[in-house]
């Protein structure tokens, strides 16, 4: 990883002038709370989804809008990530600004500012990708896009959504029609086809893999179809792609295939995997709470800490983190490390379950009675959900396994 070159002005950083580098989270000009980020963790994650992909015979394409962190995209391109995925234009031209160079767009892209910016990266020779889901979103592309230059395409993958649930069109003969209009559009490449099974949950009569797997195969009979009327018959592949942090497993197994009669890429746009969690991610992903028989297993790089402002009774614990700090959509933070005062070791610590609460600047421990944890000690928070934990900081350390500073994961929001 790159070592930035400049100091970085900001919340959970030492008060005092110094390098971006070397200096520990634990020196006590460092002004807490402060979020790290385990450099181990992220390297073991993201080799690990990157092995795990290849196994599988399917590409990878990040979802940038966890981290949005240029740093951490550069460890996912040099670990084989076909490309990054954004979920609207800004990000895709900040990952374009930053260096990266494939974007996937996994969204549709119909406003006129965000159309005129994607004609711009497309004239000048950026590859970026969007999704196209019904007749008017192409007629918009399309209008938005005359002005490209004879022959310049923006490749769009046709989305398949299900019923009452987000984007993508609503059966497969829908997203047929819209492909057919594509097809009929010289701005426009029709890629492939596009879906996201993360929202499908259960129901009183299905479980949510049932209903994934549902998905998951009319998404494949589109692409299956797609190929059968040519419409995309003079790309060189065809790009299927689904898959987020929960059901990747069950993507690969449901859209990938050996026998083809076009080549054929699989791109999976999992996020969460580099930093993983301590909370919802890790009891869902197939490589998170239930690790496989040859000990794969993603590892939480993410930490909050901060200092214990009071003990107010007994069995009680508040400290000085809250939720400008952490996320709370999903489980709320675990207390899994401390540092005492006065001391330079951390151990391993849990007070009695999750947080019971947390407010804006606090977050509320209960804790046996014996327990000695006291005022002035540190706490290292586990977080669920790391998109949210992510956004509430324009700078994270990358520390090594003694907390100190070898990097800096900037944000960009």
């Amino acid at each position: 990883m790159s070592v930035l070159k400049r100091r970085v002005e900001r919340k959970g950083f030492p008060s005092s002038r110094r390098r971006v580098v070397g200096w520990s989270t634990f020196d006590p000009d460092v002004l807490m709370p402060t979020a790290v980020l385990l450099r181990s963790a992220l390297e073991s994650n993201s080799a690990s989804f990157a092995t795990y992909c290849r196994r599988h015979h399917v590409s990878f394409a990040p979802h940038g809008k966890t981290t949005m962190s240029p740093e951490l995209f550069r460890l996912q391109l040099n670990d084989g990530a076909w490309a990054i995925t954004a979920a609207t234009t800004f990000q895709a031209k900040t990952m374009v600004d930053h260096g990266v160079p494939r974007v996937l767009i996994a969204n549709e892209v119909v406003a006129p500012g965000d159309i005129a910016w994607l004609a711009t990266a497309t004239r000048k020779g950026h590859e970026v990708y969007c999704c196209v889901d019904s007749m008017d979103a192409v007629d918009l592309l399309h209008a938005g896009l005359r002005e490209l230059p004879m022959g310049v395409q923006v490749p769009v993958l046709v989305e398949l959504g299900v019923p009452n649930g987000r984007t993508g069109s609503r059966s497969v003969a829908e997203a047929l029609t819209v492909a057919e209009h594509v097809a009929a559009c010289p701005t426009l490449r029709l890629a492939g086809a596009s879906g996201f099974e993360g929202i499908i949950s259960a129901t009183e009569s299905r479980s949510a893999e049932d209903r994934v797997d549902d998905f998951l195969s009319e998404l494949r009979r589109l692409a299956d179809e797609l190929i059968r009327r040519k419409l995309v018959a003079d790309s060189h592949e065809v790009i299927l792609s689904a898959g987020g942090s929960v059901f990747f497993e069950r993507v690969v197994t449901s859209l990938y295939r050996s026998d083809t009669t076009l080549p054929e890429r699989v791109v999976v746009r999992s996020g969460c995997y580099i930093s993983h969690d301590d909370g919802v991610i890790h009891e869902l992903s197939p490589l998170g709470a239930a690790p496989r028989a040859n000990g794969e297993v993603f590892q939480a790089a993410l930490e909050v800490w901060g200092v214990v402002l009071s003990r107010p009774e007994p069995t009680r614990v508040v400290v000085g983190v809250g939720k400008r700090d952490v996320s709370t959509d999903g489980l709320l933070p675990i207390a899994k490390k401390r540092r005492r005062r006065g001391s330079s070791v951390v151990e391993s610590w849990s007070a009695l379950g999750r947080a019971v609460r947390v407010d804006d600047q606090h977050t509320y421990l209960d804790v046996a009675e014996t327990d000695d944890i006291a005022v002035g000690d540190l706490v290292g928070l586990g977080i669920s959900h790391p998109c949210t934990t992510f956004d509430k900081w324009r700078a994270i350390p990358i520390v090594d396994d003694e907390y100190r500073v070898v990097e800096v994961a900037r944000t960009f929001f």
